[in-house]
């Protein structure tokens, strides 16, 4: 039933973003930062009140860091073959400036922003040990989780940034977020088998964020528990901080395509100064259009495989 719920949630604020799409609303995008606040704050809290989890949290970071490299590895395989198939080595993009470069969110900013978020998730924490909240009620989390979904949808609905980045854009990479979601599954399937302790489900469901850290953890959560909502938060982060770590040496190794890839939902925004800077201004169009179809497959994917019950 919360599965259901939040897919509507989602699908009506899509439709009336869409329909509102020529007269924006401002403060969508400060709305959807304070309750991504509010709910990692929840989220934390209910993890610092399970003394299982707190007692598991070295293995989950172990899990997390495994589920990484794992689902890297192939994804960014995968992408060296992709760009290998273009057959050429001019940029695949149709306009030479690369544009938008304007757009990129600063890296000073881009950490700041991520340390609130850790920032919270952490007091969250405290708060949870020490019973700060206890006035709450159950469902708090799952109400605001409904009102971050419906300003995402709402804001997805508005943007009409993907339709401008497909005129620049080579359409043979068209496919490319389907290439980093398969080979991210592919990626997450093989831990399943070497780290049985979750079912395949739950390891697809982990994987399905693609480095979107604080939704995809906040819907784990609210649909499968915090001990594995906290290990799809830290497995999300590791997969964005390998990309602001390392972008260089993947573009080097596997090709223009592997940050992008690598950067999952996160390569239109958080991670898109770095892939600029290390694949070249060129590929910041289809690293927007990348993250942006990515984006929208998290808040379906994700509940889908907590209910998949594999």
């Amino acid at each position: 039933m919360q599965t259901f719920l939040i897919l509507l949630v989602l699908w009506l604020s899509v439709a009336a973003g869409y329909l509102l799409r020529r007269h924006p609303v401002r403060g969508i995008g400060r709305a959807t930062a304070v309750l991504v606040w509010l709910l990692l704050f929840l989220m934390g809290e209910e993890v610092g009140g399970n003394p299982d989890v707190l007692r598991g949290m070295g293995r989950l970071g172990a899990e997390a860091f495994i589920l990484t490299v794992g689902t890297a590895l192939v994804t960014v395989l995968a992408a060296a073959l992709c760009w290998r198939s273009l057959g050429r080595r001019e940029e695949p993009c149709l306009s030479a400036d690369g544009g938008r470069e304007d757009t990129a969110v600063p890296l000073r900013v881009q950490m700041r922003d991520s340390l609130v978020i850790v920032g919270f998730f952490v007091l969250g924490c405290m708060a949870g040990y020490w019973d700060w909240c206890g006035f709450l009620p159950a469902q708090a989390g799952f109400c605001a989780l409904c009102l971050l979904l419906a300003c995402v949808g709402f804001g997805i609905g508005q943007n009409d940034e993907v339709r401008h980045q497909l005129r620049r854009m080579d359409k043979r990479l068209m496919a490319l977020p389907m290439v980093t979601i398969l080979a991210t599954w592919i990626g997450a399937a093989a831990v399943a088998f070497f780290l049985p302790r979750y079912g395949v489900g739950d390891w697809l469901a982990v994987s399905s964020g693609f480095g979107y850290y604080s939704l995809s953890g906040i819907l784990i959560t609210e649909l499968r528990g915090s001990a594995l909502g906290t290990l799809a938060l830290l497995y999300n982060i590791f997969r964005e901080l390998l990309v602001i770590l390392c972008a260089p040496l993947l573009c080097r190794l596997f090709g223009p395509l592997a940050p992008i890839c690598q950067g999952g939902a996160t390569s239109g925004d958080t991670t898109l100064p770095v892939i600029a800077a290390a694949c070249g201004r060129q590929f910041v169009p289809l690293s927007i259009y990348h993250g942006i179809c990515v984006d929208f497959t998290v808040p379906f994917l994700v509940p889908f495989f907590c209910g998949a019950g594999m």
